[in-house]
């Protein structure tokens, strides 16, 4: 199924208030059945009980685990995602400490030691966030990972952006603008996309 046979409009805005889906089908259809490493940044703040973009990257990807952080209260998430053993949940953590970051993710003494096939930032939605997302994130993008920052408040954020990418990174770097489909400011997409894909 694609993500927009599998997507609960409700818990989620990637399709509702937003325009992402449609992209994000042709950025990861290629990896859907290879992909081991998912993380996304923001479970969500839509209610009382959120998560609905986790509970679908763990249906779209079926073979791997979801990492999902947020400062939210581990009460506000859907209780179905709770304790599934593909579903990793940090919350009430700030995902952008370096400390936090090194402590969970990298280098040899790390919790979980990842390399991430997808990821994605949609936290706060601030432009130090989403730099710090690039340049701590980005040590443990996999060799042919994608990792993707939605919601960007303005244009101009791409050439900051730009300037956070390690050096090495820089070849990958994509952006898609969407404003135009919904008439939506913040429609805006930055993504370092190493798989290859050259089909969009």
């Amino acid at each position: 199924m694609t993500l927009l046979q599998l997507v609960n409009n409700w818990k989620t805005d990637k399709n509702t208030a937003h325009s992402y889906l449609g992209l994000y089908e042709n950025l990861l259809n290629k990896k859907k059945h290879t992909a081991k490493t998912i993380l996304e940044i923001g479970i969500g703040d839509f209610g009382e009980k959120n998560g609905g973009s986790i509970k679908l990257w763990r249906d779209y990807f079926p073979a791997a685990t979801v990492y999902g952080l947020d400062i939210l209260p581990m009460a506000r998430v859907m209780d179905e995602i709770q304790g599934d053993p593909r579903i990793v949940l940090y919350t009430e953590t700030d995902a952008y400490d370096e400390d936090t970051f090194n402590r969970l993710f990298y280098g040899p003494e790390s919790k979980h030691n990842l390399k991430c096939d997808f990821m994605l930032d949609d936290g706060p939605h601030k432009i130090e966030t989403n730099k710090k997302f690039i340049t701590m994130y980005s040590k443990i993008l996999a060799d042919d990972g994608i990792l993707i920052i939605e919601d960007l408040q303005s244009i101009d954020w791409l050439e900051e952006l730009a300037e956070a990418t390690p050096d090495h990174l820089k070849p990958y770097i994509r952006f898609y603008d969407l404003r135009g489909i919904k008439g939506r400011y913040d429609d805006i997409v930055f993504v370092i996309d190493k798989s290859g894909n050259n089909s969009i």
